[in-house]
């Protein structure tokens, strides 16, 4: 009786082991780990390359009859982006995150900014476009979310640090 018992019960333990194992084989990979970069460094998102120049912030855009006031302050972060792909992509709209988890998407318009970025980007195979992106946001440190395209699950953030641009006086000195 129990080796008759032990004939039917291994081969259901047997088979009850594999199909556990191949159920957790089958599982989804997990997304990869969010990496994050600082401004100047080389940031890949999947075939996407980017590389965040700058960063300055402005109380308004354009002068005279052509001036934009924003709401909070005008952050414009100077980018480039290259295409590794075989084929073109499209680079997705980029988002800023604050500490407390608050986001800001990009600003749609903007006058004085030759090289903004449109909301249709593509970008062909090797190729790099270069140019600005512009935020509506609160004068503080930022990370910049950055992905890799519609065909790509990848994304990085890049520190954004408050930083204000100290410019020098034309005032002549007296001490020579």
């Amino acid at each position: 009786m129990i080796m008759l018992l032990m004939r039917i019960s291994v081969p259901i333990l047997l088979t009850a082991a594999a199909v556990l194992l191949v159920a957790t084989g089958c599982r989804d990979k997990p997304a990869p780990p969010v990496l994050t970069y600082r401004m100047g460094d080389k940031v890949q998102a999947g075939p996407l390359i980017y590389t965040i120049i700058s960063s300055e912030w402005k109380a308004q855009m354009g002068s005279g009859d052509q001036v934009q006031v924003p709401s909070k302050r005008f952050l414009l972060i100077h980018l480039s982006v290259t295409n590794g792909a075989a084929e073109t992509i499209s680079v997705p709209q980029l988002t800023l995150t604050d500490e407390s988890g608050q986001s800001y998407s990009e600003a749609s318009a903007a006058i004085d900014v030759p090289t903004l970025w449109g909301l249709i980007r593509d970008v062909k195979p090797t190729d790099t476009l270069e140019g600005y992106v512009l935020f509506d946001a609160e004068p503080k440190s930022y990370k910049l979310k950055v992905e890799g395209g519609s065909s790509s699950n990848e994304m990085a953030l890049v520190e954004i640090p408050l930083q204000f641009e100290m410019k020098r006086s034309e005032i002549p000195s007296a001490i020579k």
